[in-house]
């Protein structure tokens, strides 16, 4: 038998099982070796478990930007390299090859499950996304591991009822609620965090459940359940009694998923919420809401999360907050719509005279009222939503879903 350039190599005169032996064996040593080296179409795959990651909340976790936003995000010296991140070279959003999504919401009144790669469509509809599509991107081109991103989210849902962890005990009403007779019914309390476990479970019960999702899932190598992304609060923020006990909700909602899935360190975010951006109350518009001391709610959770929980739960629980990302000048161009708009309307109808118009304009800094052509263009191109769906900004959501994925990975080192 000889040996070739440090490779066992059969000779004719061995018999046919011995050479048969040694191709096998070379083979595998090849394949070991592209894997090792990380290259070739399997490399990321083997032996390497699938990494798991858990996105829940409200509407803007089931996320409102539409794809024809993206083209603006490359306006931005700072952000204009992000399109070669989301964008092939076709010029089309990117389709990922080894991050997947499980997606359970509503859509036109329907329950509705999504399946697939990460790609544009995990959002309000088909042509949408939420934080889950640069956050996805950001961890498959990050890891080597396979990628399956759960994601739960619906519109309107509130922590102190909706998604009420069993922990934080019944809910308790406040004084308008009886009176106004409005009084939650008990089957709706925590409906969506049980919810949010059960298609958790469900879509990790077992090879074949995982395989629906990620079709070449190596069931020997398993999956490891490696964080917990939570973005939710507009519905808690618009009313005090529920404000009032968002801090503490949301310890009992942090300590409550890690006990589900017995991951006491299970790394976990809080996303803070980030309409009006990082100082709300600096702002023209909207005064009465009160966005500041929300953020503040969700700031002291994670604050005071260590205090408050056993030994075993403390460590990996942070803030991101979504203000920074937030479009202050793609705002303003929003409320001077709205507002003259309203003011235009009146003034067809009598309610208001001119003078009061101009008056108005003036004191917002609206000019004569009228939407140049410049602001149209920047709306056209930037905005696809409301205001308190970040106006459906692709700047936003995939600068805020990206921060997200590198805020996790950090997590993950300690």
């Amino acid at each position: 038998m000889k040996v070739k350039r440090g490779i066992f190599w059969p000779s004719q005169n061995d018999s046919p099982r011995f050479r048969e032996m040694i191709v096998k064996f070379r083979k595998a040593a090849v394949f070991s070796v592209v894997a090792l080296l990380g290259v070739g179409p399997f490399a990321r795959a083997v032996g390497k478990p699938l990494k798991v990651y858990i996105l829940a909340g409200q509407s803007n976790m089931q996320g409102s930007a539409h794809k024809s936003t993206f083209p603006v995000i490359g306006d931005d010296a700072k952000t204009a390299p992000l399109l070669e991140e989301i964008l092939d070279k076709g010029g089309e959003p990117v389709v990922c090859e080894n991050a997947w999504v499980a997606y359970q919401t509503t859509r036109n009144g329907e329950d509705t499950i999504l399946r697939g790669k990460v790609k544009v469509g995990y959002g309000f509809d088909d042509d949408r996304i939420g934080p889950e599509f640069s956050f996805g991107i950001h961890m498959d081109g990050a890891l080597e591991e396979p990628v399956l991103l759960i994601k739960t989210a619906w519109g309107g849902k509130s922590l102190a009822v909706d998604f009420r962890p069993p922990s934080a005990g019944p809910y308790l009403p406040s004084e308008r609620e009886k009176e106004g007779d409005n009084v939650p019914a008990e089957e709706k309390v925590g409906h969506y965090y049980r919810e949010m476990i059960r298609f958790v479970r469900e879509t990790l019960e077992d090879t074949g459940s995982i395989r629906k999702v990620v079709p070449d899932y190596d069931g020997k190598s398993g999956f490891e359940l490696a964080g917990f992304v939570w973005f939710q609060g507009w519905n808690d923020m618009c009313n005090r009694h529920h404000i009032e006990q968002y801090t503490d909700n949301m310890i009992h909602f942090i300590s409550d998923v890690r006990k589900e899935f017995e991951q006491p360190q299970l790394p976990f975010i809080v996303g803070v919420l980030g309409v009006y951006g990082t100082d709300p109350d600096s702002r023209r518009f909207d005064k009465g809401l009160p966005v500041t001391d929300f953020r503040k709610t969700q700031f002291e959770a994670v604050k005071q999360y260590d205090a408050k929980v056993a030994p075993e739960f403390r460590g990996n629980v942070i803030a991101v907050d979504s203000g920074p990302f937030y479009e202050l000048a793609l705002s303003e161009i929003y409320w001077k719509r709205r507002m003259t708009g309203s003011w235009k309307r009146r003034l067809n109808d009598g309610e208001m005279t001119k003078e009061k118009y101009l008056e108005e304009c003036t004191k917002f800094g609206f000019g004569d009222g009228e939407i140049t052509v410049e602001e149209k263009r920047t709306w056209d191109r930037s905005s696809s939503n409301a205001e308190y769906h970040y106006l459906g900004s692709g700047k936003t959501f995939v600068r805020f879903g990206k921060a997200l994925a590198e805020e996790m990975l950090e997590l993950e080192k300690k």
